[in-house]
Parts: structure tokens; sequence; C-alpha cells
């Protein structure tokens, strides 16, 4: 027998408690259970979806926006400037989504995260510290010329 059958079991047994009452609560767990795992990628909806909802809440689809570049913020994969707010960051984000020319049409059949993570990296990449550039080698020596001969003197005669 199971932990949850032998749990049932004792449940059914306790003076008060009807068998109604342990499946109700074995439901509510298990639902519990269910919803609480994270949900897929493959759930998540495409980038096309995503922008035909903010057309249709704008509030809502800038609030995402704004939670995500603040989570790209913290794990640096993005750095926005100072003076940009991350209100200003989000909206730059979508009106860079909108513009199709921006990005593959593929992309927008991807989930709408891989879209944020395309928009907000172009827009706001970190700047790495440039390579110093290789050091000058020394000048090679230049092989030693042997001295002149001194001009031939004509023979006497």
């Amino acid at each position: 027998m199971t932990k949850l059958g032998r749990l049932l079991h004792s449940a059914v047994l306790m003076k008060g408690v009807t068998m109604k009452k342990v499946l109700l609560a074995s439901v509510a767990v298990v639902a519990m259970t269910a919803m609480s795992a994270p949900a897929p990628a493959q759930d998540l909806p495409k980038l096309s979806e995503f922008l035909t909802t903010c057309y249709r809440d704008n509030t809502a689809c800038i609030q995402k926006i704004k939670s995500y570049v603040d989570a790209a913020k913290t794990q640096k994969f993005i750095c926005v400037p100072d003076d940009i707010s991350t209100r200003e960051a989000a909206g730059a984000t979508l009106r860079w989504l909108r513009a199709e020319e921006n990005y593959p049409a593929a992309l927008r059949e991807q989930p709408f995260d891989d879209g944020l993570y395309e928009a907000t990296t172009k827009l706001y990449p970190c700047k790495t510290e440039a390579t110093p550039p290789p050091p000058v080698p020394p000048p090679a020596e230049q092989p030693a010329t042997p001295p002149a001969e001194p001009p031939a003197t004509p023979p006497q005669s």
C-alpha cells in the first residue's frame, strides 16, 4: 500500500471522517502539487502572441517587460545606463520588438522571453573592456653590413 493509501485508510478509520472528506482533501493536495510545478517552455506564449496582447493591455505588458529588465540587470545580462529608468528601458524594448525589421521572422514563433532577451541585449549590451592591442615587437636586428672596400687603385705603368 502506498503512503497516500495508508493515509487515506487511517483517515477513514478515524471517527467522524467520511470518505468524501478524505477524497476532497487528496484531490486538493494533488491539485496544489500540480499548480506549483513550473510551466514548461512550450507553454510560454510566442513572441507574436505576446505582442498582440500588448496592443490590448499595454500596462500589463510593460510590467512584464519591466520585471524581465530588472532580472536581466541583476543577472548582468544587460547594462542599462543609470540615466534610463526601468520603465523607459521596458518601453524601448517594446518599441524595438514591434519593429519587426530588428530581428529574424522566426523569432516571432519562439517563446516571448527569447524575444525579450534578443531586444534587451541588443539595446543594452554590457561593454566589455577592450583587450589591449598586442605589444609591438622590438625591431629586428639588422644584419651588419660588411665594411665598404676601398676603391681599387689603377695599375701603375
